[in-house]
């Protein structure tokens, strides 16, 4: 774990970490406690990347070990964890934190509120896997099934490979592909669409992240926007009229959600990411509302919430997008690969049931465009249940599943570091 600050105790202190920062104290004063700031890993073997405050000298090789002790809650709503080095206690901070403008002045909370707080921390970090992870899991099971009408083949309940596009058992289409394409753009170059259309070409043209070797399975409006692109350079080369409205757009929209949850962009970077493809109406709506929905149930909202979609009820919204949002889910699903109707039907799934394997045989085995429909479910069943809830069975095989967990490990941070609303 780095140091960025540290002190010892009796030594001059000329700054105070005030709200995030480090502002002067205007005269020096003696550190009351040998203490610094850490910005690194709690847990490294967990991934867990929480920022702390350390009482005691640091490890001589820059490491740090302590007891968690309490949270420290800052006045702009952070927190950071307290540890306690040997022979060190909580209350040993009380000194520094009376230094501070009681209006700003941090809160000392006691070790239970710390161990929720890291809880918390641990199951957002599932969720976040869960729904890189079930979008793939989703398409898999569905391109099982791809193009298939309902009820023409045995239920699928395990992940068995094969369907028109012969694949083995947890290799995936298109969906997951252009999904990983895109968040490996924000991870290296933030929202950039014009980095993601480069990307998604990459895997046009040569294959990057399809389990063939090849593109395969690629929508005909995704073909036509990145041939466009190739032709103009416009990285928002979604064609925009009506016939267009597409699911391409909702397929690979995870990696957005992930990264910008906690923005107040959020919604504009979801349209912006599906303009470069799909530039209709119906299908930017559709965008827009799954990646509220996504970003609700990364921050574990209550399901009753999610489905109410209230910020939607009074929007001037397409005619089917409307529908939709006013809860034609309950009533039907249908797995066709117009935007709406792949929202619905993954609705209808999430809606119907209780797990997140319950919903996602019930998405998939609608037939049809399975392989998107079980992706956008697993999209949002995953934010909703974590990682925790989809079955090791589906996990076990899927190709490429460590990336995968990076990728969404790598969003989970750029999330944490993203503004606030």
């Amino acid at each position: 774990m780095r140091m960025i600050v540290e002190w010892t105790k009796g030594s001059p202190l000329r700054h105070a970490w005030q709200g995030g920062r480090l502002v002067p104290l205007g005269e020096d004063r003696p550190a009351p406690v040998n203490y610094g700031l850490l910005p690194g890993l709690l847990n490294p073997a967990d991934g867990e990347e929480v920022d702390a405050v350390l009482l005691g000298p640091p490890h001589p090789l820059g490491e740090a070990e302590g007891e968690v002790v309490g949270l420290l809650s800052l006045a702009d709503g952070d927190h950071k964890v307290v540890l306690a080095g040997e022979g060190h206690r909580g209350e040993d901070l009380e000194p520094l934190l009376a230094w501070f403008a009681p209006e700003r002045a941090p809160r000392l909370l006691p070790k239970e509120a710390a161990l929720a707080f890291l809880e918390e921390r641990r199951r957002e970090r599932d969720r976040y896997l869960g729904a890189l992870l079930g979008l793939a899991v989703g398409d898999a099971l569905g391109a099982q099934v791809e193009f298939m009408p309902q009820g023409s083949f045995p239920p699928v309940t395990e992940m068995k490979g094969g369907g028109p596009h012969r694949l083995g058992p947890g290799e995936w289409t298109d969906d997951t592909a252009m999904a990983l394409c895109l968040a490996e753009s924000l991870v290296e170059k933030g929202f950039d669409p014009l980095d993601q259309m480069r990307r998604y070409l990459l895997w046009y043209r040569e294959g990057r992240y399809s389990p063939k070797g090849h593109c395969f399975d690629i929508g005909n409006t995704t073909r036509r926007s990145l041939e466009r692109f190739l032709r103009t350079g416009d990285p928002f080369s979604g064609p925009e009229e009506e016939g267009s409205a597409g699911n391409g757009s909702l397929m690979r929209l995870a990696p957005v959600a992930l990264a910008y949850a906690r923005s107040p962009g959020l919604l504009a970077y979801a349209r912006l990411s599906a303009r470069t493809t799909h530039g209709a109406r119906a299908a930017l709506e559709s965008t827009e509302v799954l990646a509220w929905l996504l970003k609700e149930a990364l921050l574990g909202r209550p399901k009753a919430e999610l489905l109410a979609l209230e910020p939607f009820r009074d929007q001037p919204l397409h005619p089917d997008v409307a529908e939709v949002v006013g809860g034609s889910f309950w009533r039907r699903a249908k797995a066709e690969g117009y935007a709406p109707r792949t929202l619905e039907a993954a609705l209808h799934a999430f809606a119907h049931t209780g797990s997140f394997a319950e919903g996602m045989r019930l998405a998939v085995n609608l037939g049809g465009d399975a392989d998107t429909v079980g992706a956008v479910y697993g999209q949002l069943a995953g934010a909703y249940y974590g990682r925790e809830a989809i079955p090791e069975a589906w996990l076990g095989p899927l190709y490429l599943r460590e990336r995968i967990e990076e990728l969404a490990f790598a969003l989970y941070r750029m999330s944490m570091a993203s503004p606030k609303e």
